[in-house]
């Protein structure tokens, strides 16, 4: 895919009538930092924006980095689209289960640094990166384009998203997110966007992470963790879960020397969903979870880190969801021997 510029984007858009940037419906750092920074270049150029999500803000730590750089993104219930609205996706692709279709119009862009599905939606503008590791990186591709200088907080929304999706740039890193971490650095508060990062549980997670620890499967160097309500105790029932946790557990798990791929999941309101990373290059995380969820499910992202749903009753419990993503697992291990 021809990496679009913005340039190509101003094009497409019309000054006298509103663009509306969407993160997807449970925006993280870096759909906030990408959004945000979207937002304030498009202001510059004279642009009407606001900045919305379909669902909820989950977890303090994105809440601190809305409150700290006074993010002005709102839940798109409190917003007026009329028939006029540009409508701009960031860090997601229209169809994915975590966005929310706003309107009925049709959608104006599309920019995101995922592995883009089969079938793209038709846009006139779509800008879809795998190679970068973060939507951060392709937004201050952006500033650099228009020689525009980001504010101070601006820089520092960039720098956090850049370094959550990169787990601080030790993942998914490419030239130009390395380009872009050292032009954000100074510009932005590294330490404040460290804090943000560093600090992401809480006293009142220590009985989830107990439990955790006190549940896991492992097999050969790969590991599952089960938070769920059929497995939940009285100290961590599973729909207490911070629906950030298992990302999180995820990434804690991983930094055992004996375990290489971890598969985290939590069922909620008949719906489980699935936090995984990989740090085995023959074992990529996107191309597994969709093989494994094949007929029961969806998901995607990037090798080193994926998701996934399971909705009502296809969710197949635990003993089969390992036995589905290790049948997987051992194939891409069989193919890689070859």
């Amino acid at each position: 895919m021809r990496t679009k510029c913005f340039q190509d984007l101003m094009r497409v858009l019309d000054r006298e009538k509103p663009v509306i940037i969407q993160a997807h419906d449970y925006p993280d750092h870096d759909a906030i930092g990408s959004g945000f920074s979207l937002l304030s270049l498009l202001r510059d150029f004279g642009f009407r924006c606001e900045f919305c999500y379909g669902g909820e803000v989950q977890g303090f730590s994105v809440a601190d980095i809305i409150t700290n750089l006074h993010i002005p993104l709102v839940p798109a219930s409190l917003l007026r689209i009329g028939g006029d609205a540009q409508i701009i996706l960031v860090d997601a692709v229209a169809g994915n289960t975590n966005v929310t279709r706003l309107t009925d119009l049709p959608l104006t862009g599309i920019i995101d640094h995922h592995q883009p599905p089969e079938k793209i939606p038709e846009c006139p503008f779509v800008d879809i990166r795998p190679e970068a590791g973060s939507c951060s990186t392709i937004i201050y591709q952006y500033y650099l384009e228009t020689m525009t200088e980001p504010s101070r907080d601006v820089a520092t929304a960039l720098l956090t998203g850049l370094m959550m999706d990169t787990a601080q740039m030790t993942r998914g890193v490419g030239p130009v997110d390395l380009a872009a971490f050292s032009g954000l650095f100074f510009k932005g508060d590294w330490e404040g966007a460290v804090y943000i990062l560093r600090n992401s549980f809480s006293i009142q997670d220590i009985p989830t992470l107990r439990y955790a620890f006190d549940h896991y499967y492992r097999h050969d160097s790969v590991c599952f963790v089960e938070l769920e309500p059929s497995a939940g105790t009285a100290e961590a029932p599973a729909e207490k879960v911070r629906p950030e946790l298992p990302g999180l557990i995820s990434d804690y798990f991983l930094r055992m020397q004996e375990i290489h791929f971890v598969v985290t999941s939590k069922v909620e309101s008949s719906v489980c969903r699935l936090s995984l990373r990989s740090e085995d290059p023959r074992l990529p995380a996107d191309l597994i979870v969709k093989r494994a969820l094949e007929g029961i499910g969806e998901g995607g992202g990037h090798p080193h880190m994926s998701g996934g749903t399971i909705s009502g009753d296809s969710i197949p419990g635990g003993p089969g969801l390992r036995e589905r993503f290790l049948t997987v697992i051992e194939k891409f291990l069989h193919e890689n021997k070859e």
